[in-house]
Parts: structure tokens; sequence; C-alpha cells
């Protein structure tokens, strides 16, 4: 069995059903991003508190697991250098 793509198989599914940490944010998630408006969701229902963060400004920062394209679109204009591994096939697409 390949690993990769057991996993990659598994979230493929996940998308075709619609889960929710498969669907992109949309524009208006990055906007507010860029506002200083923005959030962590680990949980279904409760970000990570902001004071859990240091000052992100000038860090590099990598974004594992980013929730099929919703941690790390809503992040960049905030953290400025990120870098996001994504080893599912149609998540985030």
């Amino acid at each position: 069995m390949d690993i990769r793509v057991s996993n990659r198989d598994a979230w493929d599914r996940q998308v075709r059903a619609g889960h929710r940490w498969t669907v992109l944010v949309g524009p208006e998630v990055t906007a507010a991003a860029r506002r200083g408006e923005w959030s962590v969701v680990l949980t279904p229902t409760t970000p990570v508190p902001r004071n859990w963060f240091p000052p992100l400004p000038g860090l590099d920062v990598l974004c594992l697991a980013s929730g099929g394209g919703q941690q790390g679109p809503s992040s960049p204009p905030v953290w400025c250098s990120l870098d996001s591994l994504r080893t599912a096939g149609r998540s985030g697409n």
C-alpha cells in the first residue's frame, strides 16, 4: 500500500462529498486577512486564540494539513512568508 495514494484517495472522496474542510476560502476571507481579520480554526467551531501566536509579520510559517486550502490562503497577507504542503489530490482545487 502506498500511503500517499491512500491519503490522496481518501481526501478526494471527502472533496466529492463536499466536506467542509475541503472547500476553498473565498476572496472575501483573503481580503479580511489583509485587514487583520484572520483566524486559524483547528476544530469545527473554535478558532485558536490569537494570543497563542507570536507576532507574525516577518516570520516564516510552514503550513501543514492546512484545511484543504482554508488556513493557508487566508494567512499570507498576515504572515508574509508561508509555505504550504498539500499532498491530497482534489482538495484545494
